[in-house]
């Protein structure tokens, strides 16, 4: 019997084929409701609860609540406890829904005080930051469960962690759509005023550290197989923009292309330097050229494509100290070696 005890919670927490697509897809609903939500926001439709971006937001969570709380209860006939049953590597998942769930019944109640919030304040509320990180926790799912397996190989072998990984830099990226690099076409026109253009940089940097830390988490892991940088940042860069929606197709697809093109450098950067906890100069280096490369491509696509009237001291200085936000993380990432 205590054999028997003992060997029912691997069985029960053992992860179905299927699984994490299932839940990708579920994340992807639910992130396709806040997207379209972030959508309706932006271009300032009228807005209550009962709106159709609102209906396939919440019923992004019910998809979600039903893929994992359908795992839990078919193991739960083999698991000596409900937490037993839980899939390993989704706990922190499990957890994100009941908070999604609080969420949910917090902003209904933040509504009702305050009323529905409108521009930057929707990004800020306190309400909808519950929720944000109720869904970071619940699309974080097939990420931990793959570093639970300790899954390795290309990126077919690691698609959906790559994919849970590319869904968190998409929530993150959302919860900053007042600022960066998808909040407007950067650099374009004349340069702008002072306050402005210091909103526009720490725009930037916020995307920087959002790129290079979560690519840093990873890489630690082994999750990032050569072509996740050009998926994550392609996939994100869709999203962000057709979110925003506020410019011409041809804007749109050179800034889709811009993202793709910068995490085609992020792969090879990763395939030639090899960054790794044991190569330390190689992981700086690669926390650095991320970000520049990312937003060298950017300005150097509106030079050529709609001009810049911004200082030469503003378009460069903004790109390295990207990259000095960069190399700064990595030093949380990996320290000075210790001496011998």
């Amino acid at each position: 019997m205590a054999t028997l005890t003992a060997t029912r919670p691997a069985a029960a927490t053992r992860l179905r084929p299927g699984l994490d697509y299932l839940f990708i897809a579920a994340s992807a609903w639910l992130l396709g409701g806040l997207y379209w939500d972030g959508w309706a926001h932006g271009y300032g439709l009228p807005d209550s609860f009962w709106t159709i971006w609102h209906a396939a937001f919440y019923s992004g969570f019910g998809a979600v609540a039903v893929v994992l709380f359908a795992a839990i209860a078919r193991a739960r006939e083999i698991a000596p406890t409900w937490r037993a049953a839980i899939p390993a590597g989704y706990e922190l998942a499990t957890l994100g829904a009941i908070v999604f769930g609080f969420g949910g019944a917090f902003d209904a109640a933040w509504h009702t005080a305050f009323g529905i919030e409108t521009s930057t304040d929707a990004l800020l509320s306190p309400s909808h930051l519950i929720l944000g990180t109720g869904m970071a926790l619940m699309v974080s799912g097939p990420l931990v469960a793959a570093w639970r397996r300790g899954d390795r190989g290309d990126l077919a072998a690691q698609l959906p962690a790559v994919l849970s990984l590319t869904a968190l830099l998409c929530l993150v990226t959302f919860f900053s759509l007042f600022a960066g690099p998808y909040s407007g076409v950067l650099g374009q026109g004349p340069r702008p005023s002072e306050s402005v253009l210091v909103r526009t940089l720490l725009g930037m940097y916020l995307f920087s550290a959002f790129i290079v830390g979560l690519s840093l988490i990873a890489l630690r892991r082994g999750t990032l197989p050569a072509g996740a940088l050009t998926l994550m940042l392609g996939v994100n860069a869709i999203a962000m923009i057709l979110a925003r929606g506020h410019a011409s197709f041809e804007v749109q697809a050179t800034f889709m292309s811009v993202a793709i093109a910068a995490g085609l450098v992020g792969d090879i950067l990763v395939r030639r330097l090899r960054p790794t906890p044991d190569r330390i100069a190689a992981t700086r280096i690669f926390a650095f050229a991320l970000p520049v490369a990312f937003f060298a491509i950017y300005f150097a696509a509106v030079i050529l494509g709609v001009g810049s009237g911004w200082t030469i001291h503003a378009l460069t200085g903004s790109v390295l100290l990207s990259g000095i936000v960069g190399l700064f993380l990595s030093f949380v990432f990996v320290g000075a070696r210790k001496p011998a």
